[in-house]
């Protein structure tokens, strides 16, 4: 099995979570490839992808978008798995609606129908959070559960 992980990122933490989530995946064997958006080697043998990015003034970042847009009818025909830094969980269950309806649904809507696992996680301003390492963590081994099934 192959997995890619592509993402952009504006002050890095999206490249942080995209790396702990390939360290997360090979410990289960599996092979990934990770890329900065722009870097992507057009090669899309990959069995899932994985989309991060960040979100600054209510959306994703319009790099990952224009990706999308370019690649959409064929990652519409692959696995995908989506997520997201931002930090609007800080407002409590309320913005759970929110953010999927608008931070989530215009990643999976250009993706299609095969989207495995969607993730939020918070981020950090000045230092890592160690709670989204463990999240990440059990994000990874849901996905690859998936998979499996």
């Amino acid at each position: 099995m192959k997995i890619c992980v592509i993402y952009d990122t504006k002050k890095n933490s999206t490249k942080v979570f995209s790396e702990w989530i390939k360290e997360d995946i090979q410990q289960h064997n599996i092979d990934v490839d990770i890329f900065k958006y722009n870097e992507f080697n057009n090669k899309y043998d990959y069995d899932l992808f994985i989309i991060g990015s960040p979100i600054y003034y209510e959306k994703p970042l319009k790099g990952i978008m224009k990706f999308l847009e370019e690649n959409s009818s064929i990652l519409k025909e692959k696995k995908t798995a989506v997520f997201i830094v931002c930090m609007a969980q800080l407002f409590g269950k309320a913005t759970e609606k929110y953010i999927k309806n608008h931070y989530l649904r215009p990643l999976e809507e250009k993706v299609g129908d095969l989207v495995v696992e969607s993730g939020v996680f918070w981020g950090w301003i000045r230092k890592i959070n160690e709670k989204d390492r463990d999240k990440v963590k059990k994000w990874v081994n849901e996905i690859v559960k998936k998979l499996g099934d």
